[in-house]
């Protein structure tokens, strides 16, 4: 053995783990104690090493001390490639987390098997961790051995003084004689034996010559090149152990990748030209991970199926599947991706036979019409997506037999009739997702053995009736999304809302069918004001106001159902819909809501024909954002300051009338003094409040309207008294709006009676963003909307009697949208027929038609 060469290597090991990248990227710092302990050990081993390495070749004889050197040796390769796999994958996945922020469409095809949360890379972190526990129980091991040669410590001065042989290095391009070329490909040749990993963007044509000397390459990432194919001698590559080809040109695979004898990971997403995969690809005896997703035109061979040692396979929108049979025989695989295969009809049998599969994605597999029974053999399965099989009208009824499962995704199940009662089997189910299962009527009636799930998400079920008895003994249940009250007749197998009163562990719950609610004390049982709840939603499913009007329960016990449905003070959203009650609100709504309800950010108040007031909402000192719609008998909003409304949305409001923007106020020299309130509000949306008048104008902080369903004259007035200047009379009631402020967004929505602009509008100087939308009485846009100077945007949508837009007036214009107004007479090219060139490149960026 070569004097010095174990102990340049381990030196050489020792540089690696010091490296202060270990405390930059995140993946790496997952492993930092791992590290240090390595390096605590290699030190005190390479301190003897000149030593063993001298006694070793002046001994001949020592084979001891030769097979304690050649197992440090080989110890120490591993952990140099296991600290490269570990670097290179971090900085890997750093890089594809800096595409996908750059790229939306890459972004939305590879978050869910790129992510660094994907249970693909948990699992490779999980292996790296489970190799770099035996390297340190393999260097432990030989630490303890070092004492038995009685080998001697050089010190720091001997060690620093040792200078092993040069056995290669990198070629000075000066000493090369010859021609240029030839000297290129000396210096190409000398690169590529050395590297361990390589990442390459452009064309690859260069470095395609040179793939055969890359005798140590381990990762070879060519991922987004613009590489269409790869050159034969690809298989002389041994060592290979990841090849990236995602989002590049390849056509087609070479038979001889089958000589990647210790590849373990393929990729080939996005690949939209390959359309089949060679039959040497079983030959992959160490292939783990194989990902395919969005090769669109992609047809499996049948030779996948010698795949054994598969862990994960990625077929996502490979379209042109329409047989799986070749998967039943992958026993190994633990992931398996068959999301959006739009043809596929049925899943074979033999599927039941991956006993090892951990996760299974059938989703948005829309002609999927039932699921094999052999399904339910899968014991280890903990993850089944079957989101959007919107032809599914059952699961299996052994689907209790999945005794591992942990996560059950039906959302967007549409046809889904029922859930088999074994589902109440999955003894360590932690989630049930049935959102959008609009034809399921029921839930099993012995949910209450599912005692670890966690979340129950059930939005918008709209034929689910009630929540089974016993709901409420779901003690781990943190998140439910509707607890729907059963009507009377039906309360042997409804659950009452006094079953509220267990689950005390839901941050935010909707409570849905209250006008079911007979007994004010199961309201009170429900015990809402001991949970620490988030938000909350109440609702009395009320379709009209004349229908509220007839309320089966007397108005006197649904004023004290809502009184004693008083939520926790650290409540943050607040909704009540459809309330019925005898026109006002509760005390801890009415009278005490500051000290009741103190933390509230948002409000909504929506359907409520009796109430004739407001609460004094004004007066909560964080609330960001009020809803208010379908209120008929407000007439006011009150004085209150609201002092950090941001967001305000009123809607059919027809008797509301009165606004007060400023208050007059005694400042502390007793002199009258008009104080804006409102300071905050950037954004405001009054649809169908035909005779609100702000008084004496619209705040000036905001910046978004949204004006629908109302008058010529009220659209008018309301746009008057939204100018940035004079529109609120007195100047002294508040300094006037900076330069950058004041109404940037209008949108004017469903005006019927609308036949030209409001003359008001002309004032809005600071307006960037205009849209018009549903204004079938709209004729033209006048030729002065061109005068404003800061208009960027302009959209106008179903104006069905619209002819005249004054588009080349409008210099400023950055974008310009019509859609739906067929009567419009002028042409695209008649809008750039006397522009400049550079003004035609814009104006064709910017256009945009549909009618």
């Amino acid at each position: 053995m070569a004097e010095g060469l174990v102990f340049e290597l381990v030196k050489e090991v020792l540089d690696k783990l010091g490296s202060a990248l270990w405390n930059e990227i995140g993946l790496l710092r997952s492993f930092k104690d791992d590290v240090k302990d390595l390096e605590r050990k290699l030190l005190k081993i390479q301190a003897v090493l000149l030593d063993a390495e001298e006694r070793s070749n002046a001994e001949k004889e020592n084979h001891a001390l030769r097979i304690w050197l050649s197992e440090l040796k080989g110890a120490a390769y591993d952990i140099d490639d296991l600290l490269d796999e570990i670097r290179t994958q971090a900085v890997l996945w750093k890089q594809q987390r800096q595409v996908r922020n750059q790229n939306q469409l890459a972004r939305k095809v590879c978050d869910q098997f790129l992510s660094c949360a994907n249970p693909i890379h948990l699992k490779s972190k999980f292996k790296m961790a489970h190799r770099m526990k035996a390297l340190r129980e393999k260097i432990d091991s030989i630490a303890k051995q070092r004492d038995a040669f009685g080998l001697v410590e050089a010190g720091p001065r001997r060690q620093a003084e040792f200078k092993r042989p040069e056995t290669f290095s990198l070629v000075d391009e000066k000493k090369i004689v010859g021609r240029d070329g030839d000297k290129e490909k000396i210096v190409s040749i000398t690169v590529m034996r050395r590297l361990r990993a390589l990442q390459f963007l452009g064309s690859g044509s260069h470095i395609m010559a040179f793939y055969s000397e890359a005798k140590c390459l381990r990762l070879l990432h060519l991922n987004h090149s613009k590489i269409s194919k790869l050159p034969s001698s690809i298989g002389k590559l041994k060592l290979l152990r990841l090849l990236d080809l995602s989002w590049t040109r390849i056509q087609e695979l070479p038979e001889s990748i089958a000589g990647l004898c210790n590849l373990q990971t393929l990729k080939l997403s996005n690949c939209y030209k390959i359309r089949t995969l060679p039959k040497s690809l079983g030959r992959l005896a160490n292939l783990r991970i194989l990902d395919l997703a969005y090769c669109s035109s992609l047809t499996i061979p049948d030779s996948i199926s010698k795949l054994q040692n598969l862990y994960a396979l990625n077929l996502r929108v490979c379209i042109k599947v329409i047989s799986l049979e070749p998967i039943g025989h992958l026993k190994n695989l633990h992931y398996l991706d068959l999301s959006c295969l739009y043809y596929l009809m049925t899943l074979p049998e033999s599927i039941g036979s991956l006993q090892n599969l951990h996760i299974l994605d059938i989703s948005n597999c829309h002609s999927l019409l039932s699921l094999p029974s052999s399904l339910c053999d899968l014991k280890n399965l903990y993850d089944l997506n079957l989101l959007n099989l919107n032809s599914l009208v059952a699961l299996p009824e052994s689907i209790g037999s999945l005794q591992n499962l942990r996560i059950l995704n039906l959302s967007g199940c549409g046809s889904l009739l029922s859930l088999p009662l074994s589902l109440c089997d999955l003894q360590h189910l932690e989630k049930l997702n049935i959102n959008y299962c609009r034809k399921l009527c029921e839930l099993p009636k012995m949910i209450q053995k599912l005692t670890k799930l966690k979340k129950l998400l059930n939005y918008d079920c709209s034929e689910l009736k009630c929540m089974p008895r016993g709901i409420g003994k779901l003690v781990s249940l943190q998140e439910l999304s509707v607890f729907v009250i059963g009507k009377q007749d039906r309360v042997e197998h409804c659950a009452s809302i006094s079953e509220l009163e267990h689950l005390k562990h839901v941050g935010e719950l909707w409570i849905k069918g209250l006008e079911n609610v007979t007994s004010p004390v199961d309201a009170k049982a429900a015990n809402l004001i001991e949970k620490n709840l988030r938000s909350l939603r109440l609702e009395w499913n009320v379709l009209s106001a004349e229908e509220g009007m007839d309320t089966l329960l007397p108005t006197q016990e649904v004023d004290s159902v809502l009184e004693n449905l008083q939520p926790h003070r650290k409540l943050e959203e607040l909704e009540i819909e459809g309330y019925v009650g005898g026109g006002k609100f509760p005390s801890w709504v009415m009278h005490r809501i500051c000290s009741c309800l103190p933390n509230l950010v948002q409000i909504k108040l929506v359907n409520m024909p009796r109430c004739s007031s407001l609460p004094p909402l004004g007066q909560l000192p964080f609330l960001k954002e009020l809803h208010i719609g379908y209120m008929p008998a407000v007439t006011n909003l009150g004085v209150d300051k609201f002092p950090v409304l941001m967001i305000l949305k009123l809607s059919s409001m027809p008797l509301l009338r009165e606004w007060v923007t400023v208050l007059t106020v005694d400042d502390e020299e007793g002199r009258r003094e008009r104080v804006p309130i409102f300071r905050c509000l950037t954004q405001l949306w009054l649809i169908e409040c035909p005779q609100l008048r702000p008084e004496p104008c619209l705040p000036p902080s905001v910046e978004d309207l949204i004006i629908g369903r109302t008058s010529k004259e009220n659209l008018s007035l309301i746009l008057e008294r939204a100018m940035p200047f004079g529109g609120c009379g007195d100047a002294a009631v508040t300094p006037q709006p900076p330069p950058d402020k004041g109404l940037r967004s209008l949108t004017i929505q469903g005006c019927q009676p609308l036949t030209c602009l409001p003359e008001s509008l002309r004032s809005l100087t600071s307006l960037r963003s205009l849209t018009i939308s549903g204004c079938h009485d709209l004729e033209r846009i006048e030729d002065w909307l061109g005068e404003l100077s800061d208009l960027q945007y302009l959209y106008i949508l179903r104006c069905s009697s619209l002819r005249y837009v004054p588009a080349h007036k409008m210099t400023a214009l950055k974008r310009l949208c019509i859609g739906y107004c067929p009567l419009l007479e002028y042409r695209y090219e008649d809008i750039v027929s006397s522009s400049s060139e550079e003004e035609k490149k814009s104006w064709r960026n910017c256009w945009s038609r549909s009618n």
